[in-house]
């Protein structure tokens, strides 16, 4: 199965945006053309009259715009995303966040049909329980499926009791192919650590660098977090070698990078997941 990472997706152009000044000046000069006159110049109360609409006629478009965006699976946020998916129809868990969901209902049309293809399993699986985080199936051998679980609760293992919630629910005489041996295991979860020493100018800023730095680091390990996840040693280095925080140069950017551990990067086959059990960031000593 091959998913279309929507995330990836640039926004289509329901409405042509168009600049303010652009719109003013031919305002101006269709006023010009009507009243037969020279066009409103700077300082005359008409001109800053123009500017004012010309204004407002950009934020209508871009509001728009904005709101066209909602009504798409790729773009549509909260209570939006929940009515598109009420189409498909794929109810939303209440851990489940916005990318979690919009991932299940990108995948609904798998589950038109019987579990048979690899794609219509795992969708299966993911709507069976909340806490069924991620699912991967592989099949070694002909009419053999195995179903791989990666649980929402602490570092993925899945339990029992939830291996077979996903059994029983998959299947259903109208979600799989009798034919099929199917099984459900636990993923196996692939454990590492984070250490890493920063190389900092001096001057004010470390605190506000370390904590930037955590932050990119917990992002990369959920994003990572999943059933076939890699973790390379690139991606982190590249997350925590920070220049600037939120658009704006930092005062404090990252000369270097000194990359203890994992030693090697974190590569997960489709049974495995990787999970991060610790993160150490500090600033590499003088």
């Amino acid at each position: 199965m091959s998913q279309i990472d929507l995330s990836q997706l640039p926004p289509p152009e329901i409405v042509q945006q168009l600049d303010a000044v652009s719109v003013r000046t031919r305002m101006l000069n269709r006023f010009a053309e009507l009243q037969h006159v020279d066009p409103p110049k700077a300082g005359d109360p008409l001109y800053f009259a123009f500017s004012s609409m010309a204004e407002a006629i950009t934020r209508a478009r871009q509001e728009f715009q904005d709101i066209s965006l909602e009504n798409m699976v790729a773009f549509a946020t909260g209570s939006n995303l929940q009515q598109l998916g009420a189409l498909r129809p794929v109810e939303r868990f209440e851990q489940e966040s916005d990318e979690q969901y919009r991932r299940r209902i990108q995948m609904a049309p798998e589950g038109f049909s019987t579990a048979g293809a690899e794609g219509a399993y795992i969708f299966h699986a993911l709507n069976a329980d909340e806490d069924v985080l991620d699912a991967s199936v592989d099949s070694p051998e002909e009419m053999i499926v195995n179903q791989y679980i990666l649980s929402r609760e602490g570092d993925g293992s899945a339990s029992e009791q939830l291996c077979q919630t996903v059994y029983d629910y998959v299947s259903q005489t109208m979600k799989r192919p009798l034919s099929d041996k199917y099984s459900v295991y636990p993923a196996e979860i692939i454990s590492y650590r984070i250490e890493a020493e920063l190389e900092l100018s001096s001057g004010p800023g470390e605190e506000q660098i370390l904590a930037e730095a955590r932050r990119r680091l917990e992002q990369l390990i959920k994003e990572t977090h999943v059933l076939g996840g890699m973790v390379s040693l690139s991606a982190i280095t590249g997350a925590i070698h920070i220049k600037e925080i939120g658009g704006a140069a930092t005062s404090q950017p990252v000369i270097d990078v000194d990359l203890i551990e994992p030693k090697s990067r974190i590569h997960c086959n489709r049974s495995q997941a990787p999970y991060c059990r610790e993160i150490i960031v500090r600033r590499k000593a003088d």
